[in-house]
């Protein structure tokens, strides 16, 4: 992202909050939040920018009391609509509908509250270009190659189920030509189980996860057989780059979450126009 999206709208007496799960596990200065927030602010797009977080330091709350601005917009820094934007991130705000009106120390507050960078457009072109770009750079074959998406699921809701399937579905659309299989973390088709779906020669594993927390670093990748511990595993996933290995004649390469991703910065600007229209 090289320079800033032309403005709809002078944003710049507004202030941004990146809201995010967190994973007290994860050092924070990794999380992609914090690098998002890093990227926008230095765009001069607004006049604050910051990140916040549900489950760590610093929480979403205090960060909101901490920007000083009678026009907030809140961006959920998640991959689909459902019960933690709907329900966890707002009560958590204090938060009472769309916009929200409140009183500050400070004076009048307009609190706006976006819907989650995930359900942007360009979320599918997106991931598309990212395959593309690793499938080009890796020199991966469009025959014998299969793609896996790694969604998060749920067993509260069929949100996380319908918009990953979704998304993965819409990958063909900007030049995707292997087939495109879907797995989750908390619903089947598991990614442990990912063989049951594929034994293509060359497989490519794409998490359509936000965050760059436990799940993304740890979890998903240690479930299709990578060792998360290895300097190496560590040191290109820190750097945004794709780990592969030889496994039992299968080439598997392991993409970062999508939500490192640093055209997702421009994403969640989208957002916060989205909400002006």
């Amino acid at each position: 992202m090289s320079k800033p999206p032309s403005p709809i709208l002078d944003l710049s007496h507004t202030g941004l909050l990146i809201a995010a799960h967190g994973s007290p596990s994860t050092k924070g200065g990794r999380t992609s939040s914090r690098k998002h927030a890093e990227t926008i602010r230095n765009l001069g797009l607004f006049a604050d920018v910051r990140a916040g977080f549900l489950t760590e330091k610093p929480f979403i709350k205090d960060v909101l009391d901490g920007i000083h601005l009678p026009e907030v917009y809140v961006v959920p820094n998640l991959a689909y609509r459902g019960f933690v934007s709907t329900t966890k991130l707002p009560q958590a705000l204090n938060l009472t509908g769309e916009v929200t009106e409140r009183i500050t120390p400070n004076g009048h507050q307009r609190v706006h509250l976006c819907d989650p960078v995930g359900t942007d457009p360009s979320t599918a072109k997106t991931f598309a270009v990212r395959i593309l770009s690793t499938m080009d750079s890796l020199k991966v074959p469009d025959t014998d190659t299969a793609i896996v998406v790694i969604g998060h699921g749920s067993g509260r809701g069929r949100e996380s189920f319908e918009h990953t399937n979704r998304i993965a579905r819409d990958l063909s659309r900007f030049g995707i030509i292997p087939p495109v299989f879907t797995t989750f973390l908390e619903e089947p088709p598991f990614i442990k189980n990912w063989r049951d779906l594929t034994r293509a020669k060359n497989v490519i594993f794409a998490p359509y996860l936000i965050s760059d927390g436990f799940h993304g670093s740890e979890e998903v990748p240690r479930d299709i057989g990578f060792n998360t511990k290895s300097e190496i595993f560590i040191e290109r996933l820190s750097h945004v780059q794709p780990n592969e290995m030889n496994q039992d004649g299968q080439r598997l390469i392991y993409l970062p979450p999508l939500g490192d991703a640093p055209e997702m910065a421009e994403l969640i600007i989208n957002r916060v126009r989205a909400s002006l229209t």
